[in-house]
């Protein structure tokens, strides 16, 4: 079952790792993410951010689609991380029976406006949140579970 899509542009950190693994009894954590993928280094620093009893699977994003389908019918309790909101539309997109999103963390980046202390969004970005809240997607923005969740929605796009 998947618990989760979140978009957080660290992927998996200590907040991810144990707060979000504990809230959700994780069993499996899939990381998608085409850099990440692909580089060594990266998959062995992610390996070491997880917690011992937790699997974690790093995917290319649309390579990861076949975990995806699997997961969706398994018992096991599934956190999917991306590292953009551009990933993480291809991943709804993709599996329109993911109804929600959560965004955990994007770093400023040129042109980007702050959302809250651990985001900023680009346009490109609130041109995403804004088709995905069309699709009737509930978007999140929550770094952890002891944080108040709140939601993103067309009256917040339009303040940035």
């Amino acid at each position: 079952m998947i618990r989760q899509v979140s978009v957080d542009d660290r992927l998996l950190h200590g907040q991810v790792a144990f707060y979000w693994t504990s809230y959700y009894n994780l069993d499996m954590i899939l990381v998608l993410n085409d850099e990440a993928a692909n580089d060594e280094f990266t998959k062995m620093i992610l390996g070491l951010a997880k917690p011992r009893e937790v699997r974690l699977q790093i995917a290319e994003v649309e390579a990861g689609f076949e975990i995806v389908r699997r997961q969706l019918e398994s018992p096991d309790n599934v956190l999917i991380i991306v590292g953009s909101l551009f990933d993480a539309n291809q991943v709804l997109e993709h599996f329109r029976e993911l109804k929600t999103l959560n965004l955990g963390g994007l770093r400023m980046r040129p042109n980007g406006k702050v959302l809250n202390e651990r985001t900023a969004l680009t346009s490109e970005d609130i041109a995403i949140c804004r088709r995905l809240l069309e699709r009737k997607i509930m978007i999140t923005v929550r770094h952890s579970p002891e944080v108040a969740e709140s939601l993103l929605t067309e009256s917040v796009l339009k303040q940035l």
